[in-house]
C-alpha cells in the first residue's frame, strides 16, 4: 500500500468517526439511528486502526 492510499484511509476513518461522534449527541438514545451511529462510530474507528496497524507494520 502506498503511502497515499493510507493517508486516504486515515482521513476517512476519522470523517467517520468525527461525524457519527458528533450524531450520537444528537439523535435519541432508543431509536434506529442511535444504533447506526454507534455501529458508524466502530466502523470509523476499526479503519483508523487498521491504518495505524498496516502503517507501522510496513515501517518496521
Amino acid at each position: 500500500m502506498t503511502p497515499e492510499m493510507l493517508k486516504a484511509f486515515y482521513r476517512m476513518g476519522v470523517f467517520v468517526l468525527g461525524a457519527s461522534t458528533l450524531l450520537f449527541f444528537l439523535v435519541e438514545p432508543d431509536s434506529a439511528e442511535h444504533a447506526i451511529t454507534i455501529l458508524s462510530a466502530g466502523v470509523g474507528a476499526l479503519l483508523v486502526l487498521l491504518v495505524a496497524l498496516a502503517s507501522w507494520l510496513m515501517n518496521r
